[in-house]
């Protein structure tokens, strides 16, 4: 295990094993995650169902972005299983980690809203999770790749969906929960200026629009259909543009989204395409509720790069 055990030095904490284990499984545990007590007050019957399938080990992140890093180590001491224990953030970097390597990847649902495990019928209860990984069946999703670095999971938004992000700090994240989001987007909201986003999608010019949401699921911060055309295995990505802005329009998208209706506004548009490119001055954006900076973006679908173990 030399990339886990000394070339990037993370510690191990323990290793669990039964006779006869079939896989060498490596649980990266964000310790910072909002519902990290679903795994530490039933961690040993966790470890139990999961060593019913392999040798566990458990790794422990320190910081933003060193899952990545943790699971590319993973994958190259050939580990079989990798395991995401946190919320989408997190899954957003093992997923970086272990695109297009074959190894599929578990998902412990700790995070505030885990919507990427709501899209995949993954259960929320840590117990009911890890008896997922050890029954489930992998399935290949896509992936989208963005500005040729960064992959993302579930959807990259931009304009106000990205500059509430922006604005969003971490520790009003873990203090607040799910309304975060909500709460900043409102408090920020004065402040914010909309400005053209210039969508290509597949080479067709598609005009301007003031929000743009480039969506691999159909969920979005939670049980909500934001691309209600979406599926994450075919091979495409879904685009939807909001075409209007100013207040009452934001409005009117803001309660049409939670009402499951803005597919039907006319000022709402929605497009499938593998290859977008989008370009605004000053235009914040985000992959996965991590914020990405300012645009352009050149976003890909990435076909059947990850293997996730759903039920």
């Amino acid at each position: 295990m030399k990339g886990i055990s000394s070339n990037i030095f993370f510690k191990i904490q323990q290793s669990y094993i039964k006779i006869g284990y079939m896989k060498k499984i490596l649980l990266i545990i964000n310790p910072e995650a909002y519902h990290i007590f679903r795994f530490s007050r039933n961690k040993a019957q966790i470890l139990r169902i999961l060593s019913e399938i392999g040798r566990v080990y458990i790794v422990e992140t320190q910081k933003p972005g060193e899952a990545i890093e943790i699971a590319k180590s993973g994958v190259e001491d050939g580990f079989d299983l990798i395991i995401s224990g946190g919320g989408d953030g997190t899954l957003n970097e093992v997923a970086n980690g272990t695109a297009y390597s074959g190894v599929p990847i578990g998902i412990l649902p700790l995070g505030i809203t885990n919507v990427f495990a709501l899209e995949m019928g993954i259960p929320m209860g840590a117990v009911k999770a890890a008896e997922i990984i050890k029954t489930g069946k992998v399935r290949e999703i896509d992936l989208g790749f963005v500005n040729d670095k960064r992959y993302y999971t579930m959807m990259l938004g931009a304009g106000l969906d990205g500059y509430t992000v922006h604005n969003l700090k971490h520790e009003f994240k873990k203090m607040f929960g799910k309304p975060s989001h909500v709460m900043v987007g409102f408090a920020k909201y004065p402040f914010y200026d909309p400005l053209p986003i210039e969508i290509e999608i597949d080479g067709v010019n598609k005009g301007i629009g003031y929000e743009v949401v480039i969506s691999n699921i159909s969920y979005y911060g939670g049980k909500r259909k934001m691309a209600p055309y979406a599926k994450p295995d075919d091979g495409e990505l879904d685009i939807v543009v909001f075409r209007e802005s100013g207040f009452f329009n934001d409005l009117k998208h803001f309660s049409g989204f939670l009402m499951g209706l803005h597919h039907k506004m006319g000022t709402v548009e929605f497009f499938k395409g593998t290859l977008i490119k989008l370009k605004g001055e000053n235009v914040y954006f985000h992959v996965d509720s991590e914020p990405m900076g300012k645009l352009p973006a050149i976003v890909k679908c990435a076909p059947k790069a990850l293997k996730v173990i759903v039920p």
